[in-house]
């Protein structure tokens, strides 16, 4: 536990007022609370007010069944922070709110198939342009908009103009990162590929023309990205299966590497193994790859490291400057589409969290974490679960320049429902906690940083034993000097219209003054 000079100052002002004359240090156990209150309140996090993402205004449309209508539906948000302090967030559009006769129910009801459609009255829809959301803000989080060039698109999408570029490239979900010039590159998936956008300004200038294609050799789930240096980029794509034109190698993800801003990528690197996540330094050498070792519920968490931006990697395939894999740790019981998630600073530590479920997906959830401050040579692993029995879902880990490190995750915890356990009426909530300098064994000292529940269990999904309300992933940063924290997540407010039992998801922002 990490204890500050204003809580030591505070503990020796205390002791000596009560051993002044040789009073006795006996207190009543009001008296020992309220101390204890006043110490927790001076080592914990000030949590801002939440902040929704907006739509443009005039894509707000008061007749399409949001609760909220102004601000954005989406899940699975990714969140990235520049040299400056800007953030920028990307979301999974929902599909099946993209007009009142999507083609997504073509699957379902193949007599009334329709087309997507954007801003438009009379659609219900809740997207406002053809690319997954972009939104950036400039003042620290206090306030959100649109990124350069994402501007509201109405029509259907036979309309979207692939030469006007930004908002107007099709896509479904994406990932953004920022290299060591505050260039950010924002990768957007239509699942048969991946359409590139290019910031820089902290998000107010559109880098690129038309929409600009990856022609990455495989089909595409949500990617991950990592950039770094002077426009060296890093692409994890899980395409589940290995592409008919690579080698004969196989695996969940590959692997793609461009050294000039995404003009072009190597291809077809392969990365056998489970579900995986990727960082880079912004000024070092240093990649990270972190992996589930198989398609299992049970083995090792791996880490995958190159002390050379990743450099001869594919096509061979060549292993390039990767190193053999690194175990860090052990699966007991893979969670509901749970990854193992990395992250790292320029000082070389490095962190790798993940979480388990060993009694099954609705019984009491552990986290753990390994940790490197030596670049990956040496790991300490521990658990660091809440002490209260639940889920701790999706943990992420954002690491500043002075080694603040901070773990977040959703979390269940069975004790707050109506009864114990995965029950219907028990709240989800986002919980976070920071430490200086962890070392093997510490606890962090977890809080709810958003006080209003992110989701409540149904009935539905008490009998189904669903745990899928907030999807796949969330993400945080850190600022690089320790003094605060933001984190993108999903809320989930009111019934979906064209969804049985499912919610609205709202994308949300946080921030957290770091005491």
């Amino acid at each position: 536990m990490f204890v500050s000079g204003k809580e030591k100052l505070f503990a020796a002002f205390v002791v000596t007022m009560l051993t002044a004359s040789g009073t006795m240090i006996w207190l009543d156990e009001g008296v020992n609370q309220e101390i204890d209150d006043i110490i927790k309140s001076n080592k914990g996090t000030d949590w801002l007010e939440p902040v929704f993402m907006p739509r443009h205004e005039e894509c707000i449309d008061e007749n399409n069944g949001q609760e909220h209508p102004e601000y954005g539906i989406g899940y699975e948000p990714s969140l990235s922070l520049d040299s400056k302090g800007n953030m920028f967030v990307t979301a999974h559009k929902d599909l099946r709110w993209g007009g009142e006769d999507s083609p997504i129910p073509i699957f379902l009801d193949p007599d009334d198939p329709g087309l997507w459609y954007a801003c438009t009255d009379g659609e219900s829809t809740s997207w406002d342009y053809w690319a997954s959301w972009f939104w950036k803000t400039n003042d620290g989080g206090l306030t959100w908009d649109h990124g350069d060039n994402f501007d509201s698109t109405p029509g259907n999408m036979l309309m979207a103009n692939y030469a006007a570029g930004g908002s107007e490239c099709l896509g479904d979900e994406g990932d953004i990162s920022v290299d060591s010039n505050d260039m950010i590159y924002y990768l957007d998936t239509t699942l048969e590929d991946n359409w590139w956008h290019i910031f820089s300004d902290g998000g107010n200038s559109y880098e690129l023309g038309v929409c600009q294609r990856m022609n990455s050799m495989a089909a595409d789930d949500r990617p991950w990205l990592a950039a770094q240096g002077d426009g060296i980029i890093h692409y994890l794509g899980n395409s589940g299966a290995p592409p008919p034109e690579c080698t004969i190698d196989s695996g969940r993800y590959w692997y793609y590497h461009s050294e000039n801003g995404g003009t072009t990528f190597s291809q077809c690197y392969s990365m056998p193994g489970g579900w995986s996540t990727i960082a880079a330094q912004r000024n070092g050498s240093y990649v990270y790859v972190a992996q589930e070792n198989a398609d299992t519920t049970s083995g090792t968490v791996i880490v995958r490291i190159s002390d050379d931006y990743g450099r001869g990697t594919g096509p061979g395939p060549s292993d390039g400057s990767w190193q053999d894999p690194v175990v860090v740790g052990e699966r007991k019981g893979n969670p509901p589409e749970g990854y193992p998630l990395v992250n790292t600073n320029e000082q070389g530590t490095v962190a790798v969290v993940w979480a388990d479920c060993p009694e099954g997906k609705i019984g009491a959830w552990e986290m753990n974490i390994a940790l490197s401050y030596d670049y990956g040579v040496n790991w300490s692993t521990w658990e660091i679960t809440p002490d209260w029995d639940g889920i701790t879902m999706y943990p992420f880990v954002s690491i500043s320049e002075t080694n603040r490190i901070a773990v977040s995750f959703y979390g269940l915890d069975y004790a707050t429902g109506n009864s114990t356990g995965y029950t219907e009426g028990t709240p989800w909530h986002l919980y976070s906690a920071y430490l200086d300098n962890p070392q093997l064994n510490d606890t962090w000292e977890f809080e709810i940083a958003d006080p209003t529940p992110l989701h409540t269990v149904t009935s539905y999904e008490e009998a189904n034993s669903d745990v899928h309300a907030l999807h796949d992933f969330f993400e945080t940063v850190i600022s690089p000097d320790g003094s605060w924290m933001g984190i993108a997540y999903q809320r989930n407010i009111g019934q979906h219209p064209f969804e049985e039992n499912e919610e609205q998801r709202y994308i949300m922002f946080v921030r957290g003054e770091l005491n």
